[in-house]
């Protein structure tokens, strides 16, 4: 009873269910998260109760097969007018001589929500191509924090270069600070990528410190215009190029 009433707190939604799906026990936090009636729930069968989930999220289903523990994230559940994520566990136990599974399931929606929202504005920050004219176009680069933006610049510049039909692209370095060989490989393989589609590079703003990083490290980029500030590259780009088209 003690154990029982301590689950009832809890914030996270607990369900218990024998190895044959029945469900014995929900909490208070499980029947608020999936809009059900304590009532009608226990006693129920699980796959009664939701006849449609996919085979890959059956999270209790893999438990009672594979008879160990499960740890899901990310478990994608589209329940009533609800899309939810979810983190789910379950923890397999005995009671009088029977078999039970004990499913602990967090929400994490909203968390999910905010996640893709954060990564959607650092896509934005991280590949912000910038048309200066038809054809030019810049690309402020911005310090990497998190491992996406590596593949963001990568992926997504060249994509959105050969969209926008971007001949010629300066990259901007004012936002840079410091440089690390994991940096110099990274600014390589972008401009390397950049240039087997046609498209001209320069490298304009690089502050002193960032230039000596570059020596220090051994860093050569060979062949490639570098500028002190935007408004030289520009101006290379416009004395060298066809007469622009500006928007």
């Amino acid at each position: 009873m003690l154990l029982r009433n301590a689950m009832d707190l809890l914030d996270e939604g607990v369900l218990i269910s024998n190895e044959e799906y029945t469900i014995t026990y929900v909490n208070p936090a499980y029947v608020k998260m999936f809009q059900l009636e304590e009532e009608r729930v226990v006693g129920e069968k699980l796959n009664h109760l939701y006849p449609n989930v996919a085979p890959e999220n059956r999270v209790l289903s893999k438990s009672i097969q594979e008879k160990k523990d499960i740890d899901f994230e990310g478990v994608e559940f589209q329940w009533k007018d609800m899309n939810m994520v979810l983190h789910i566990y379950t923890k397999r136990f005995i009671h009088e001589g029977e078999n039970f599974i004990l499913i602990r399931i967090f929400n994490r929606t909203e968390q999910s929500k905010r996640e893709k929202e954060l990564i959607h504005m650092i896509e934005e920050m991280t590949a912000n191509i910038v048309t200066i004219a038809k054809g030019y176009a810049l690309l402020p680069l911005q310090p990497i924090l998190r491992e996406e933006q590596r593949h963001i610049l990568l992926e997504r510049v060249p994509v959105l270069c050969q969209e926008q039909n971007v001949s010629r692209l300066a990259i901007q370095f004012s936002g840079i600070t410091s440089i690390d060989e994991e940096w110099a490989v990274l600014l390589k393989n972008l401009m390397m990528s950049l240039k087997l589609l046609g498209i001209e590079v320069v490298l304009a703003g690089m502050r002193p410190q960032v230039v000596m990083q570059f020596a220090e490290n051994h860093i050569q980029l060979d062949g490639v215009r570098t500028f002190m500030n935007v408004q030289q590259a520009t101006k290379y780009f416009l004395e060298t190029g066809l007469k622009p088209t500006f928007k």
